[in-house]
């Protein structure tokens, strides 16, 4: 019997050139990085659970629950998770504030529950500030708070530190580690920077030319 505080994710894709055929069962909490050279399929099996591609045959249980088989397909706007990209799509028209609580039903004032994560990520003091009043490693930690926010039951990374430099991928870091230690929710994290792995992942999956490694 699969354990309800897990997630096991099972796609297969054909396409021109490329086949990923993967079979995961990860842990229910704690950060999974998805490690691989690009083309390795480490997005595609991000966009797979977003629901953002539909593979040509797929499983995915989340917590016991059906997300995807047995002739159930979760929309994307379905699919309690929360994402972060490689560029931190603020809107620029919203302050830092107002971009976190975009998807919240609150959306005047942070809820108390909501401090603790605001805090972690140090943003306080930027809350009333528009997107290009940040630097690059602010604007990211917002976005970070944005898809945790939400309170999703899987919060999803897609190489959210690839657009910065070394030093900014440095100050973001321990952000992302307090959260790992704090949160409750896993987070599957893509990168492909072996320093980033080895500092989060409590599960490490490597991917190669869409096959699991190891």
């Amino acid at each position: 019997m699969q354990d309800k505080n897990s997630i096991q994710a099972r796609f297969k894709i054909k396409r021109c050139g490329f086949t990923l055929d993967v079979d995961l069962h990860l842990p229910g909490r704690g950060i999974t990085v998805l490690q691989g050279s690009s083309g390795s399929g480490k997005t595609t099996v991000l966009r797979c659970m977003a629901g953002l591609e539909r593979p040509d045959e797929g499983l995915l249980t989340v917590n016991g629950r059906i997300w995807q088989g047995n002739q159930v397909f979760l929309p994307t706007y379905k699919r309690p998770i929360g994402f972060v990209f490689q560029e931190d799509s603020l809107f620029e028209h919203l302050t830092a504030k107002e971009n976190i609580l975009l998807g919240c039903h609150e959306r005047r004032h942070i809820p108390a529950d909501l401090m603790p994560l605001i805090e972690i990520l140090g943003i306080n003091h930027l809350l009333q500030r528009y997107p290009d009043e940040l630097s690059g490693g602010e604007r990211q930690r917002i976005a970070i708070a944005r898809a945790l926010a939400v309170k999703p039951e899987v919060v999803l990374m897609d190489e959210p530190l690839s657009s910065l430099d070394t030093q900014r991928k440095a100050e973001i870091l321990p952000y992302l580690e307090q959260i790992r230690d704090c949160n409750v929710m896993p987070i599957i994290y893509v990168t492909h920077d072996q320093t980033e792995a080895e500092r989060l992942a409590d599960c490490l999956v490597v991917l190669q030319d869409g096959h699991v490694t190891s």
